[in-house]
């Protein structure tokens, strides 16, 4: 009987000891996902950012862009993504800030080169702009668009707007 009591007793300790551990630790993250849920995440929300910018919901497209990258950072299309968002709403600066990130991942995309230029463009750092562009067409010298862009005279640059 008293053996009973005993064993009873510690199960009902072990249950309220667990029971308050836990409601103590219900609001903390406790582990970090794995790289497989973390890719996973991130493309969750890439994809969410990206149908938020084709309808036009550019800021939460940033907002979807940016929690994925808190997951992968360093995924070039999501960064890409991003700069390019950053650009419809005219923060060429912060568009920079991201692709001067994307061609140190992924040095050969002339894309990411050619957007890295008219962002610093954007930003009134012509000489910048110009050696981007040129470090794209020495990866792919085929392209006129980006050939006659360097041409061009800028008179004068608009500023960022926050």
């Amino acid at each position: 009987m008293i053996i009973k009591k005993l064993a009873k007793g510690i199960v009902l300790c072990s249950m309220a000891s667990f029971l308050f551990v836990g409601v103590g630790n219900a609001g903390e993250k406790t582990t970090k996902p794995s790289k497989q849920e973390a890719a996973k995440l991130a493309l969750l929300h890439q994809t969410n950012g990206n149908k938020y910018d084709d309808n036009g919901q550019l800021k939460e497209a940033i907002d979807e862009y940016r929690q994925s990258l808190e997951y992968v950072a360093d995924d070039t299309n999501t960064l890409f993504n991003l700069a390019v968002v950053y650009l419809k709403v005219n923060k060429p600066a912060d568009a920079a800030a991201v692709l001067e990130k994307v061609v140190k991942i992924a040095t050969d995309d002339t894309e990411s080169y050619n957007l890295l230029g008219i962002a610093y463009r954007g930003c009134g750092r012509e000489t910048e702009a110009k050696k981007a562009w040129e470090t794209s067409l020495k990866i792919n010298q085929d392209q006129p668009k980006i050939k006659a862009m360097m041409d061009e005279k800028v008179d004068s640059v608009p500023t960022q707007q926050n």
